[in-house]
């Protein structure tokens, strides 16, 4: 009975792969929610046929089916689609880094408050304005020395936050270093399970789903970009130089910035002497970048405000009278925007508004420095205090407003490449329905087929050389 146990191990054929088919299906369903996921379909062939046995000559014509297999388990996915997401979400969070720590400097300045710096120095000015008409209000005078104080304490307050954001970026650095090891450490792993599994003549669907993830990471963190080996594996490099080559991982790790001890640079562990690392993009080049240039270009803008204050506003005040006939002290002690303090040896009564002793009438100093508002000066630029400070505000805001915009612009990209990614290789709850249907059907007629067989099997064996008994 050879026609028979042909049909049996067809049908018997068609039950398994049919029955492997909806296992992939079942697969797809569990995971459509699953962030990297990649639907997967089974990709059904023919069998070899085989030729008709010269017993059956002239009973058919052609070779007999062999029925059907699972030829492979199909991944759908596009690397250009990959390559083309990296690259553009490792720009959305490079603009995306810049966005957020700018918009928390921008927080910290408060310019568009009442706690602005610029409306201290108003405060500031008024104070002296005031007081140069009515040269000997001691409550002018109290007055004026509070606004000193808060405007000190403005600087103040202001370099020391800005240089805690700073220091907080510099622990992010740290921290984004770290994850870019560990993610690179899961590359070589994965790179060495799928090239095992490539090397059987297998397809590891589901751990190229895993690296992929990664890879993505990896892109978003650092700029990484990965290229596909021969036999499964990536090579992934950032800046030219090489992350994770087969299953060997390169790490990056951070040491003391020359001349900026507090701060850390990122280096190639590997490489001798260390060589700092070239970022292409990604959220740690925007971190870098803020924290090593746009932060110390706002303190620095501060630093020389307060030292070009203090210089201007103690030449003047020193020559100066108070009430009590005494020469003017120096109004401010220190140098920048830390160490400018109100000086305590500066009352009320020694404040000095005249130019000339015994004349409690005289405003001449108090008109010279509250003039000082207006007045250009070399230190600054030829800006006036307000107009330098306006200047630096302005520009800081126009960054602010770039990389908001960047953000935003790169990040509708991101989105619509990852879209473009999901529509080829995401899972739709519909079409699996629909393959699940048939491929049920499928799985049923082939079981019925096996029952007809099991039916003619039953007459064979138990039916015939019954008649005359």
């Amino acid at each position: 009975m050879p026609g028979i146990s042909s049909g049996i191990h067809i049908a018997l054929q068609a039950i398994l792969a049919h029955a492997q088919t909806i296992e992939v299906i079942e697969h797809n369903v569990a995971n459509a929610n699953t962030p990297g996921y990649r639907r997967q379909s089974a990709i059904l062939e023919a069998t070899v046929p085989s030729p008709i046995l010269a017993a059956h000559k002239g009973m058919g014509a052609g070779m007999r089916g062999g029925g059907v297999r699972v030829a492979q388990i199909q991944r759908f996915n596009l690397e250009f689609f990959d390559g083309r997401y990296r690259s553009v979400s490792a720009s959305a969070k490079y603009w995306e880094a810049r966005r957020d720590i700018l918009l928390q400097i921008e927080a910290t300045l408060a310019e568009t408050s009442q706690d602005g710096l610029i409306n201290k120095l108003d405060q500031f000015w008024n104070g002296w304005q005031n007081l140069a008409g009515d040269p000997a209000n001691l409550s002018l005078r109290v007055s004026l020395l509070d606004d000193a104080r808060v405007l000190a304490e403005g600087f103040n307050r202001r370099w020391e936050q800005l240089q805690q954001i700073r220091l907080d970026q510099n622990q992010a650095v740290t921290s984004q270093v770290e994850q870019i090891n560990a993610y690179a450490d899961e590359v070589a792993r994965l790179n060495r399970e799928i090239a095992r599994v490539f090397s059987t003549g297998e397809r590891p669907n589901d751990l190229l789903d895993q690296r992929d993830r990664v890879l993505d990471k990896l892109a978003e963190l650092s700029g990484a970009v990965a290229h596909e080996q021969k036999n499964g594996e990536v090579l992934v490099s950032i800046g030219g130089h090489v992350l994770v080559m087969g299953v060997q991982a390169l790490h990056l790790t951070t040491r003391p910035k020359a001349g900026d001890t507090p701060m850390v640079e990122v280096v190639w562990e590997a490489d001798s002497p260390p060589q700092t690392v070239n970022l292409p993009s990604g959220s740690l080049k925007g971190i870098l970048e803020v924290r090593d240039q746009v932060i110390p270009q706002q303190i620095q803008g501060l630093n020389t405000l307060a030292d070009q204050l203090i210089q201007q506003i103690n030449a003047l005040h020193s020559g100066g009278y108070g009430l009590n006939g005494a020469t003017g002290l120096p109004l401010f002690t220190g140098s920048d925007a830390i160490t400018m303090k109100l000086n305590p040896a500066v009352d009320a009564e020694s404040l000095a508004a005249a130019d000339a002793a015994g004349q409690p009438g005289n405003n001449a100093v108090a008109m010279a420095i509250a003039a000082l508002r207006n007045q250009a000066i070399a230190g600054l630029g030829n800006a006036s205090p307000n107009e330098f400070y306006n200047g630096q505000i302005t520009s800081f805001g126009i960054l602010t407003n770039n990389a908001t915009q960047n953000s935003s612009t790169h990040g509708l990209v991101a989105k619509a490449l990852n879209d473009q990614r999901e529509a080829v290789g995401g899972v739709s709850l519909d079409e699996e329905a629909a393959n699940l249907a048939k491929a049920q059907r499928a799985y049923q007629a082939a079981a019925r087929v096996l029952t007809a067989y099991d039916e003619m099997l039953d007459r064979i064996i138990n039916g015939l050389g019954l008649v005359g008994r």
